[in-house]
């Protein structure tokens, strides 16, 4: 039997992520989300969480999307001119520090704690943690933690388990942009019998605050319309998926 896991990421970036977020949990197929903690907007998410009845979820580790919570002199080489991160990896990883980014991404996972919500994983934001020296760093913090942590490939998850971690036997990110259809995803799907598998998605419903914070704007509205599918419901029915949690991830292992 085929377990799925689909990740909601980006709770907190806007409004419109939010409630985009709280639909595909609540009416649609989508069993986890992340929040981005360092934004504004978390605290509207953290709200619209617990006012829904769902008190566990996960941590969208950030270093390319608004400020950081560390003072920015502490972060020197994490930031831009204006204070803020980098918004591009492929700008942040020539200047970054890992101690600098480490000590962020620490304050990250205290500024979740405050929340009162349950942690139930952690990933991260243009996947910062599947690069060489975040990757250790990461890991390390799954580990410490005790929860676990997105892989995005073959090599990046043989390492989260050497380690301890638990993760899932597979990943996608084929459900996005163009690939974002009904037609799309039972075909990824169908490529997968056993074992567990992440599917990443960013559904929402677009605003203009989320137009000027990102430029994977539009795209999230056909997202949240297919996870709420119910010809997709009706797929995932009939082929015997078994839709789950990271917290099941858990509660497998901690129980085989």
């Amino acid at each position: 039997m085929l377990k799925l896991i689909i990740n909601a990421d980006d709770f907190g970036l806007a409004k419109g992520c939010n409630e985009g977020i709280i639909k595909a949990l609540k009416d649609g197929i989508a069993t986890d989300t992340t929040i981005m903690i360092n934004l504004e907007g978390c605290l509207d998410a953290v709200i619209l969480a617990k006012s829904n009845g769902i008190k566990r979820i996960g941590l969208h580790l950030n270093l390319t999307c608004g400020k950081p919570l560390l003072p920015a002199d502490e972060v020197k080489s994490l930031v831009d001119e204006t204070g803020s991160f980098y918004r591009r990896v492929k700008l942040l990883l020539p200047n970054m520090d890992l101690k600098e980014a480490e000590s962020e991404l620490w304050a990250q996972v205290e500024r979740f704690k405050e929340t009162g919500m349950g942690l139930t994983h952690l990933d991260s934001h243009h996947h910062i943690h599947m690069y060489e020296g975040l990757r250790d760093i990461v890991i390390d913090m799954a580990r410490q933690l005790n929860v676990p942590l997105r892989q995005t490939d073959d090599e990046t998850r043989d390492k989260i388990r050497a380690k301890g971690v638990r993760t899932t036997e597979y990943f996608t990110w084929e459900f996005y942009d163009n690939g974002v259809s009904v037609e799309n995803l039972c075909s990824i799907l169908d490529r997968y019998h056993e074992g567990t598998l992440e599917i990443m998605s960013h559904p929402a419903v677009p605003d203009d605050e989320l137009s000027s914070k990102s430029s994977y704007s539009s795209q999230r509205k056909k997202e949240l319309e297919v996870l709420t599918s119910e010809v997709l419901k009706k797929y995932i029915k009939n082929k015997n998926i078994q839709l789950i949690s990271f917290d099941d991830l858990s509660r497998e292992v901690q129980n085989g």
